[in-house]
């Protein structure tokens, strides 16, 4: 398996809590990829609304839609999301599901719009308030499987990197050696007593969100050309909660249980400018642009490590062996890459509509800092590990009298340079509506699905062929991700 299989592994068993919990391009990639958000119809078709304008998604996509207003809007939205990733490791099947309640978005648009026999080039415009979650953090990976013969253990991986850089402080080498679990003789560092098969599963809960708020503004120019700009402000808040454990890894081991929990805290900002072309009632070009967001990010972590001995590992040593790492807290800064949107939407008169975006963005950009570490190997892996990636997004709108019917479908590429498996993600929408003088109802189903690659740890270090590491097999957990949301959106107008 490449490299990129490593690269998706737990932060907790990078090797040692040292510089925060070991962040990488595991952070990198998280906080970058997000998905498209906003009001049940932007989701209904497939959130292709950059050169649509005059909906209160556009806040967040493309500024220059506020433009297209004539009236002031108030929209709130609710959903659930429902979560479910079938996982398989050396050909065990497992599946778990998580499913949660939330407001994805709110929207306040305050319209200026000039009377039609009023002179004047700038017909108008509007300042738009709007909270949007681009980002769902919740869902539960389960997997367990039997390491083979040449399967490595959970020892053998923590000896390895005792040997490789010795017995660092909050390290899984130091838990490792502290609970017994390795020994060391003049050869150096080793697992004792590993059983000729290996029974392991994981359980990794993730919780939280990434949100963006969005101040904008927007302006018609002789109602051809609109323009816009908009302050964004992100928070997230990302928790992760794994434990990882092993049935019978030793002779005198009964199990092992190693837990490490990860809570992210931060906030950004970025800038976006748009632009929409109208050069006919029938046709809309539009362009959007986003500088990178610039995060400041605080981790609070700690690991433990718990084995239990079937008879003593030491003379007058308890059975029930039980260290942890300290309380740890770091400060770091990411930066996620630009993003760079173009769309067109073409009208069928009072019928409706079919609209589409395509999105750049570079994976490979992203970066990490702070003031005592620049991350120089984290920030090169990123630039080898990811690409640059194109985001696709179609849809379209039915009307029908009062009423709405929407589709959509978006692909988002796969930001993995070298990938044995192809982790783009696609969306299939759907939408309704309902139009009213003073209000509206929409409701949306977004289903995505995406392929992923996880490792809890790797033999990646062993360079020495003559290494009893060295042709070891780690577990490569392949999971299919599937992710199911319905929307409603009220909004009122005035």
């Amino acid at each position: 398996m490449k490299r990129y299989s490593f690269l998706l592994a737990c932060l907790a068993l990078l090797g040692s809590a040292g510089k925060g919990f070991a962040q990488n391009e595991v952070d990198v990639l998280r906080y970058s990829r997000t998905d498209f958000g906003g009001t049940a119809r932007t989701m209904g078709f497939g959130g292709a609304n950059v050169a649509l304008g005059g909906d209160a998604t556009s806040i967040h996509s493309n500024p220059a839609g506020l433009g297209l207003f004539r009236r002031s809007e108030i929209t709130v939205s609710a959903g659930i999301n429902f979560n479910e990733i079938n996982s398989e490791v050396y050909g065990t099947s497992a599946m778990n599901s998580r499913n949660n309640l939330n407001i994805p978005s709110f929207t306040a648009v305050f319209s200026n719009r000039k009377a039609d026999e009023d002179e004047g080039d700038w017909r108008g415009g509007s300042f738009g308030v709007s909270f949007n979650r681009i980002n769902n953090f919740n869902r539960n990976l389960f997997y367990q499987g039997t390491a083979p013969e040449m399967g490595m253990r959970l020892g053998e991986y923590a000896a390895q990197r005792a040997n490789a850089v010795g017995l660092t402080s909050n390290s899984i080498q130091e838990l490792a050696f502290e609970t017994y679990l390795i020994d060391e003789d003049d050869l150096g560092y080793f697992s004792p007593n590993l059983s000729v098969t290996n029974p392991f599963q994981e359980t990794i809960q993730s919780s939280g969100a990434q949100n963006q708020w969005d101040f904008s503004y927007g302006a018609s120019y002789r109602d051809k050309i609109f323009v816009g700009a908009s302050l964004g402000l992100t928070t997230l808040r990302y928790k992760h909660i794994r434990r990882y454990s092993e049935t019978n890894p030793a002779s005198d081991i009964s199990d092992l249980t190693l837990r490490d929990e990860l809570l992210t805290e931060g906030s950004g900002i970025n800038l976006k400018v748009g632009a929409i072309f109208r050069p006919s009632d029938a046709l809309r070009l539009g362009f959007s642009f986003q500088t990178p967001t610039w995060h400041t990010l605080n981790d609070r972590y700690s690991t433990s490590l718990a084995v239990n001995f079937t008879q003593e590992p030491d003379a007058g040593a308890s059975l029930n062996q039980y260290w942890d790492t300290d309380l740890g807290e770091y400060e770091y800064s990411l930066t996620t890459p630009l993003r760079a949107n173009g769309g067109a939407a073409v009208f069928f008169g009072k019928n409706g509509f079919i609209t589409a975006d395509v999105e750049y963005v570079d994976y490979s950009n992203g970066k990490l800092n702070a003031n005592d570490y620049a991350f120089p190997n984290e920030n090169m892996t990123t630039r080898n590990t990811y690409q640059s990636a194109l985001n696709y997004r179609l849809g379209g709108e039915a009307r029908l009298d009062v009423f709405r019917l929407r589709a959509g479908y978006a692909l988002y590429g796969d930001p993995f340079r070298d990938s044995e498996i192809n982790q783009a993600k696609t969306f299939l929408t759907g939408g309704i509506g309902l139009r009213q003088e003073n209000y509206f109802i929409d409701a949306a189903i977004v289903f995505s699905k995406y392929n992923s690659v996880y490792s809890p740890y790797s033999n990646a270090e062993i360079n020495d062929p003559n290494s009893e590491y060295y042709n070891l097999t780690t577990p490569v957990v392949t999971s299919k991700n599937e992710n199911t949301n319905f929307l409603v959106t009220f909004g009122w107008n005035f």
